[in-house]
């Protein structure tokens, strides 16, 4: 592994934390920092950049929340009827449970049919605010309904990409990607039941220049 270095960020070779430019032993793992180990990759991920299909017009991330000359590289839900498919089945339990119970008391029946409705309701709103998004500079994550959760993550500072995928997610083709980051110990952020995982990783590799 090379060390990158871009305009003055430096990352170490041996365990990928950002140091500080010009350092000649990590302070994260005490590695040594020899010059002929410095390598700038700018020219190459600029072309790896420049390679992978983009579009400017946004579909589901907020325009304002694209800077100037940033484009599009794929924008996403989750895997719709994976993620929605257990409110589906309770959801429907619910309603035979209720349809049951109407013979007995009407307003205990109407009680159940509510619940089967908001279990459904509830959990379509999280898949439907739920935007998955990666740019030619930043992966993008943005979900709630009310308030606003944002994730974004430049991708200069991507230091590991993890794929997983359950038995049930490869029936439905869909998985979970975990990004790790420079300087964090663990997985920063878990990208959930993302449709086509295997492209998409792949896809954020070639942006990555790796």
């Amino acid at each position: 592994m090379k060390l990158t270095r871009k305009v003055d960020i430096m990352y170490c070779p041996n365990c990928g934390k950002e140091i500080e430019e010009g350092s000649k032993f990590c302070k994260y793992c005490g590695a040594k920092i020899g010059e002929g180990e410095i390598r700038v990759k700018e020219k190459e991920i600029h072309q790896a950049r420049e390679a992978v299909p983009s579009y400017d017009a946004h579909r589901m991330i907020p325009q304002d929340m694209l800077k100037e000359g940033e484009k599009i590289v794929f924008e996403a839900h989750p895997h719709k009827a994976y993620t929605l498919l257990s409110s589906w089945i309770f959801g429907a339990i619910l309603v035979i449970v209720g349809i049951a119970v109407f013979s007995d008391s009407i307003i205990a029946g109407i009680i159940i049919e509510v619940i089967a409705f908001l279990v459904f309701f509830i959990r379509y709103l999280n898949w439907r605010y739920t935007i998955y998004g990666l740019t030619t500079g930043r992966v993008i994550r943005l979900r709630g309904v009310i308030g606003k959760d944002l994730y974004e993550n430049p991708l200069v500072k991507i230091q590991d990409l993890r794929l997983k995928m359950g038995v049930i997610q490869r029936m439905y083709g869909c998985g979970d990607i975990m990004i790790t980051t420079a300087g964090t110990a663990g997985i920063e952020c878990v990208c959930k039941n993302i449709a086509n995982p295997r492209e998409i990783q792949k896809t954020l590799r070639t942006l990555l220049g790796r």
